[in-house]
């Protein structure tokens, strides 16, 4: 085996252990994809009005996002993620160790969507960032963002910031649903998130009802967009 061949073996054992638990692949993120890891998401609950953003990241964010896929509960949910801009188009170049996802529902009705990405090796030939080159727009903003679990009854404030050197752009919230199969229409209004900007952070504050059920596996994924 080639030196380049088990870094690449090495690479895949490491993300393959640090992987989130459960089936994963089940779309076609890694379709055509040499040495692809398949990460998936939980079920996302798409409001029907409103946009949801939810970030999915390669394990430890070591590689670099190479395919991207989702399921729905219907048509209705449409999805797409933000890509970086810089040519040609290609990943390391409109992608990074995480992906930014968006959905809708085009007809206003609830729904959620389950987001997957492929993760593969940083690539040596090229960067996961068009920073360095002269364009007309800024660099990406820098995506922080964590994933809490909550249970019955939870309450908590979290608080995220940027990066020194960095500032505070905007923040999202989103609820999900590690389950199976998709969650009860309506079940993701049993957690409240509550979002206020304070010195420069991002002030959040969780409530889920006493009667969320425990099997739903709900979590909520709090973010940040920072700039240099």
């Amino acid at each position: 085996m080639s030196r380049r061949s088990a870094v690449v073996a090495a690479f895949v054992a490491m993300l393959a252990v640090a992987a989130l638990p459960g089936p994963a692949g089940a779309a076609n993120e890694c379709n055509g994809i040499p040495s692809c890891l398949p990460v998936e998401g939980p079920w996302v609950a798409v409001p029907a009005n409103g946009e949801v953003v939810f970030a999915l990241a390669c394990p430890q964010r070591k590689g670099v996002v190479a395919g991207t896929d989702a399921l729905a509960t219907s048509t209705d949910i449409r999805a797409s993620f933000d890509g970086i801009l810089g040519s040609p188009v290609a990943f390391g170049r409109t992608t990074n160790t995480a992906v930014l996802f968006r959905a809708v529902s085009a007809r206003h009705r609830a729904g959620a969507f389950k987001p997957f990405i492929g993760c593969i090796p940083t690539p040596s030939a090229v960067r996961n960032t068009t920073a360095a080159k002269t364009t007309p727009v800024g660099a990406p903003l820098d995506l922080r963002f964590a994933t809490l679990r909550v249970n019955p009854g939870f309450q908590r404030v979290v608080t995220l910031g940027c990066p020194a050197g960095e500032s505070l752009v905007d923040s999202w919230s989103s609820t999900a649903f590690a389950t199976p199969k998709p969650p009860a229409p309506g079940l993701s209004s049993a957690i409240k998130v509550k979002t206020h900007i304070v010195g420069g952070h991002a002030q959040m504050m969780i409530t889920a009802s006493e009667a969320l059920p425990v099997a739903a596996g709900a979590q909520v994924q709090l973010g940040v967009r920072c700039a240099v």
